[in-house]
C-alpha cells in the first residue's frame, strides 16, 4: 500500500527540522546590522549586499585581500552576537 505524502511534500516544501536553529526575521537582522560598528557595516555591505567577491571588495575599499577576509570574519561574528544566536 502506498504511503500518504506529508503536507510539506504535497506543497513542495522540505520538512522543517525541529532541532535546527530558528531563522532570524528580517527586521531582527536589520536591527542587528544597524547596531554594528561602521567598519563592520561597510565590509558586509561590500561583500554581502553588493555581492562582491573578497577580491572585488578589496579593490573597492583599497585594502589587501587578507584584511578584507579578517574584517568579514569579525563583522559576521559581531552580527551573530548582535542577533543573540
Amino acid at each position: 500500500m502506498p504511503r500518504t505524502p506529508r503536507a510539506c511534500e504535497v506543497r513542495g516544501v522540505a520538512p522543517r527540522n525541529p532541532y535546527a536553529p530558528a531563522t532570524p526575521r528580517p527586521a531582527s537582522v536589520a536591527r542587528a546590522f544597524r547596531s554594528l560598528q561602521p567598519a563592520h557595516r561597510e565590509i558586509l555591505t561590500e561583500t554581502v549586499f553588493r555581492d562582491r567577491s573578497v577580491n572585488e571588495a578589496a579593490v573597492s575599499l583599497g585594502l589587501p585581500v587578507g584584511e578584507v577576509k579578517v574584517r568579514v570574519y569579525h563583522a559576521l561574528r559581531a552580527l551573530h552576537n548582535a542577533l543573540g544566536t
